[in-house]
């Protein structure tokens, strides 16, 4: 068993993120557990909500809403879109997906400038990368991926990108709600392509994917087919209590072997999840991001076309 890293209130930066930001291949995957720290809610918690709204128009009573809580978040967002279709209701996911709380964990995030892939519906994610153009620096457009057909792996070369996952917001139609939903996303050819070929070519660092969003993340990596544990290219940075030092030691040797993914730890104990921002905003300094190499550029191209 390979030892985790210990748990540090900022952990050491691996030198293969340094790299790969350098080199124009780092992307970042953010997780709910980014826009919890703003007072949104996690996967579980929208589909609590959900359900409650539900309950307030009469269309479930106390019984059932406490039996339907005990099912997978999926099933019971799943059950609640049946429900409020039967009721003619307008769910309205988005009423629950505001700013709550202050904090700054989306400026850091934005400020390294990376590409972004998000399963996250709320668009806090606009990464800041600086283009150079005669001698003076602009910042690039936010360009917004929404949608699996428009998924390419051409959008993991362009710097400013966020790539949604699951749908956004701002389209409620493109969101990806129920299990069935889920499903044929994940068995959409340009949804395949695409994660292969992040998880195949890009150095990939996981942020705000906690032990709730466990079964997001393990769904991702086994459709994608990630299970090399030898070349360290899938990082997941998440929080733990010092008293978690097992749980985190197994979980770690469980997500490299499985999924090739190397987990970092940082300690939960004082700032709890809060302790996130504190260390993203110390990467943010110390990572340099710049677009691929022309040569890099060359050598991708024959196989990017074929996914285009």
């Amino acid at each position: 068993m390979i030892k985790v890293p210990d748990l540090r209130e900022l952990p050491v930066l691996p030198s293969e993120i340094t790299d790969a930001a350098l080199d124009g291949r780092l992307v970042l995957f953010v997780g709910a557990g980014a826009s919890m720290l703003l007072g949104m809610p996690s996967w579980a918690g929208l589909a609590s909500a959900a359900l409650d709204d539900l309950r307030h128009i009469g269309a479930l009573n106390f019984a059932e809403l406490d039996q339907l809580k005990t099912l997978d978040p999926k099933i019971q967002l799943s059950i609640a879109e049946l429900i409020a279709k039967e009721k003619c209701y307008d769910l309205n996911l988005n009423k629950h997906l505001i700013k709550r709380r202050e904090s700054n964990i989306y400026d850091y995030l934005n400020l390294i400038g990376a590409v972004c892939i998000t399963t996250n519906y709320d668009e806090q994610l606009a990464p800041i990368f600086l283009e150079a153009r005669d001698g003076s620096s602009t910042p690039t457009t936010v360009k917004r991926i929404i949608g699996a057909e428009n998924f390419k792996a051409s959008h993991l070369k362009e710097p400013g990108t966020v790539v949604h996952l699951h749908g956004a917001m701002s389209d409620p139609t493109s969101m990806i709600v129920t299990t069935k939903d889920y499903l044929e996303h994940y068995d959409h050819t340009s949804v395949q392509i695409f994660l292969s070929e992040l998880f195949t070519y890009k150095t990939v660092l996981f942020v705000g994917y906690g032990l709730e969003e466990t079964e997001i993340l393990e769904h991702i990596l086994r459709r994608a087919g990630a299970t090399d544990e030898k070349e360290k290219k899938r990082f997941s940075l998440q929080g733990f209590f010092g008293s978690q030092q097992p749980l985190y030691q197994r979980l770690g040797d469980y997500y490299r072997k499985s999924f090739g993914v190397h987990l970092i730890g940082f300690p939960r104990d004082y700032e709890d999840y809060d302790q996130l921002e504190t260390v993203i905003k110390n990467w943010s300094e110390k990572l340099e991001v710049r677009p691929p190499a022309l040569v890099d550029d060359l050598s991708d191209m024959d196989r990017i076309l074929g996914n285009v």
